[in-house]
């Protein structure tokens, strides 16, 4: 036999070599336990819709899905757990809007890079923001808080949660739509910023839903505008603040990255099984009465969407003169 026969002979062989293998069945995914990080304390609404889609999950994969509670540095601390703890396919993060678009221009990290160290996987659901006011205001639309605001810029204040979240930014872009100066008051937490109004401290507040909504049920406050895209299905009476300002399109939202070295595969599996739960009636009845309204999109859709949404609050920082800090 030749040596040219031989090299051709051999060529042929590792062709075949690599048939057989690419044709043998692949490990299953998950083989085992997943691990889902969840950037923020027990409880709350992350963490409940984490564990709910997590339960449907361990159902789908015959695996447990463990929702890990990672807390503090505005999410870096969960970041840096999936990424120095994820050698396989396994770790995801689930989180808000705040820890991908904020997180990442407000804490600068030496040992984790958000945009750079993670990839997307799936959006979740869409929370809009929402203005409300004391249940006896004489306000009733945003149109009526901004023209209270016009003929007493002193005393008219809106009180937010903490300074550089997403409710409290919002003040200042409606503000820049709209032409009125408004004056945010930052609270440590919902609970505060819902009792300045109640207690006539703060004419009106912004939110997202799930805080403000049970005041509105128990008739303590009264929404006054959303500021989705356009009006949410079960709310047709309550105006979207784009119908007339369109650049106020405000929304809180909860997706699912994972470290940057999970294989294609897991990511494709995760948003097609996300997707298969995100659809089932009781989960989005559940995450309607937390005012979560479900959104699915594809891996390349959710990151086309974060990128913009990043670049949108990294200019309203800016705009707002917020100073990153170190971690």
């Amino acid at each position: 036999m030749t040596r040219h026969t031989l090299r051709i002979l051999a060529a042929w062989l590792l062709a075949l070599a690599a048939t057989l293998a690419a044709a043998q069945p692949s490990a299953p995914w998950p083989s085992r336990s997943v691990r889902l990080i969840v950037p923020g304390a027990a409880g709350v609404a992350p963490d409940i819709m984490a564990r709910l889609v997590g339960e449907q999950l361990s159902k789908i994969w015959n695996q447990p899905v463990v929702v890990e509670n990672r807390p503090g540095a505005g999410g870096l601390i969960g970041f840096q757990a999936a990424k120095t703890g994820a050698k396989d396919d396994h770790t995801f993060i689930f989180a808000p809007a705040s820890a991908y678009v904020l997180t990442p221009y407000m804490f600068k990290s030496q040992s984790v890079d958000i945009v750079q160290d993670f990839i997307p996987v799936a959006m979740i659901g869409i929370s809009p923001m929402m203005a409300a006011v004391a249940a006896d205001s004489p306000a009733n639309t945003l149109a009526d808080a901004l023209a209270m605001a016009k003929k007493a810029p002193d005393k008219f204040v809106v009180s937010t949660t903490a300074q550089y979240t997403v409710p409290n930014l919002a003040v200042d872009m409606i503000s820049k739509a709209s032409g009125v100066p408004l004056r945010a008051i930052p609270y440590t937490a919902s609970g505060q910023s819902i009792s300045s109004v109640l207690g006539g401290d703060a004419p009106m507040l912004i939110d997202g839903v799930p805080p403000i909504d049970p005041m509105i049920k128990g008739k303590k406050l009264k929404a006054v505008a959303i500021f989705s895209e356009t009006r949410l299905p079960n709310r047709p009476d309550l105006p979207a603040a784009a119908e007339t300002y369109p650049s106020l399109v405000i929304n809180g939202w909860f997706g699912v990255v994972a470290p940057a070295l999970v294989p294609r595969g897991a990511i494709e599996r995760v948003n097609k099984d996300l997707a298969t739960v995100l659809a089932m009636p009781d989960i989005v009845e559940r995450f309607d009465t937390l005012g979560v309204y479900v959104k699915t999109m594809t891996p390349a859709q959710f990151g086309d969407y974060w990128s913009g949404e990043r670049t949108k609050w990294e200019k309203v920082l800016k705009d707002v003169g917020a100073q990153p800090v170190l971690q």
